[in-house]
């Protein structure tokens, strides 16, 4: 388990109870977890490229807080759990631990969090995508999947997030969960599996809430390329979406880079349209008792656009009412890799980022707009999708290799090794001793070495026979 990267670390874990654990009685924390996410982070020299970046003009005096630690503590703050920037308040200023793990000689108030959300500019917010960029790229489990040649699926998609306060900057009507609503839209580039494999947010923005999603397709892709390099070279890639990215266009911009591809076509009508116009002549393949496929083979995705030809799939679905409706699916994947039978699911697979953005929103507080200004937001789009990131490889390298425990999302992550409760002392350099309950399933993984104070088991291995041997109490 990584602790910290300075020769001596400040917060040293030790089960409870230790009787070779010395210290003056602290009082307990209720997040032993985060020292130790902390000093991971701290080890994959996250803070470097945030310092070096970002520059904001704010005066800082003496007493204060520097911008690098106010990007920590917003970070410490993300992977504790707080819902709001108030939070952190009640939930790591009075916890010794949150402090001293980062250095600071007390935490910061929440309104220095807000402050330094609300002092982003659009330049600010293209510094700090930047620094995450280079990070992402980094330390990127799916850049190591690609270049290895595994296929690595990547969806994107928009997700409404609802401002209806007068003071918010730049909400507008658009496609929000309520009629009149007001708020913003968030795209986000997504990869992961349903067998609980590396998840990453590889890219996210955010726009007023009536800008349509394929204004922020050029973006994304320019993203990916800054995060796993040029996406041509990459055949394991692919890309998945929903219709409103499948305009002809977009198609278009991936057909003639080469991309691989499969999403929803992008007019509704279409599908009926086909379905219609081959009758009888259709042959269906059963998937389900209510639902079919039928391979189109190549042709136009629409009849406006005849220049953009790809692979076509169309889908028949019986829903309430005993009545059936067509949906058509888009790819440039050809039918000996991933034929008609296996590519309707292969898409509904995309359901796997619309189950991050959920686990964000309750785990990460993606939607809990902790500023106003709209640039503010922005940037804490990007320090909720960097601590997502951070939170998954400290699971993945650092808490769970070797140990037989079962994958965590970031909610049980979060709630079951970050909101830790344990005991503190006080060391005599200042440091702390954080003493977890041995009975925690995940208390040894928090723990480097177990030290000689444990109970040895009473059986020794001598000559492929089990004999007693003595136990030392």
């Amino acid at each position: 388990m990584f602790q910290s990267s300075r020769p001596d670390p400040p917060i040293v874990y030790r089960l409870d109870p230790d009787p070779t654990a010395a210290g003056e009685p602290l009082g307990s924390s209720a997040h032993a977890g985060l020292p130790s996410f902390l000093a991971f982070v701290e080890h994959l020299g996250v803070w470097r490229p945030l310092a070096e970046h970002l520059r904001l003009p704010v005066q800082e005096r003496r007493t204060g807080f520097t911008n690098l630690q106010k990007s920590q503590v917003l970070v410490a703050a993300l992977a504790a759990g707080c819902r709001h920037s108030r939070d952190s308040d009640f939930m790591l200023t009075p916890d010794p631990a949150a402090a001293t793990a980062l250095g600071l000689p007390r935490w910061p108030h929440s309104s220095q969090l807000t402050r330094h959300l609300r002092a982003f500019r659009a330049q600010h917010v293209a510094a700090l995508r930047r620094a995450v960029t280079e990070i992402t790229a980094r330390h990127s489990a799916v850049r190591r999947r690609l270049r290895r040649g595994e296929r690595v699926v990547i969806d994107i998609d928009q997700t409404p997030i609802s401002a209806n306060g007068r003071t918010y900057q730049r909400t507008a009507r658009g496609h929000l969960k309520r009629r009149g609503e007001r708020g913003y839209q968030a795209t986000a580039a997504f990869a992961g599996d349903t067998s609980g494999g590396e998840d990453e947010v590889l890219a996210i923005f955010l726009d007023p809430g009536n800008t349509h999603a394929s204004h922020r397709f050029a973006d994304v892709l320019r993203t990916l390329e800054e995060v796993l390099g040029p996406l041509e070279h990459l055949p394991g890639l692919v890309l998945r979406f929903d219709a409103q990215y499948a305009t002809a266009d977009d198609l278009a911009l991936l057909l003639h880079r080469g991309l691989r591809f499969v999403g929803r076509n992008y007019a509704s009508t279409t599908a009926a349209t086909w379905a219609r116009d081959l009758g009888a002549d259709a042959a269906w393949h059963e998937l389900t008792p209510v639902k079919w496929v039928c391979e189109l083979g190549a042709g136009p995705v629409s009849a406006a656009r005849p220049d953009v030809v790809c692979r076509r799939l169309l889908v028949r679905a019986t829903g309430t009412r005993q009545r059936a409706g067509y949906t058509a699916i888009v790819t440039n994947i050809p039918a000996d890799e991933l034929p008609a039978w296996a590519l309707e699911p292969f898409y509904e697979a995309r359901q796997t980022i619309e189950g991050w953005l959920s686990e964000a929103t309750d785990a990460l507080q993606l939607k809990g707009l902790w500023s106003r200004a709209f640039h503010g937001l922005e940037a804490f789009l990007l320090y909720t999708a960097l601590t997502s990131n951070l939170l998954n490889w400290w699971e993945r390298r650092a808490l769970l290799p070797e140990s037989g425990l079962p994958h965590l999302g970031l909610r049980q992550l979060i709630g079951r090794v970050i909101t830790l409760p344990a005991r503190l002392l006080r060391r005599g350099d200042d440091g702390l001793v954080v003493l977890v309950s041995a009975a925690h399933p995940y208390a040894r993984r928090l723990v480097p070495d177990c030290r000689g104070w444990q109970l040895p088991l009473p059986l020794t291995l001598t000559h492929r026979h089990l004999t007693r041997c003595d136990a030392h109490f």
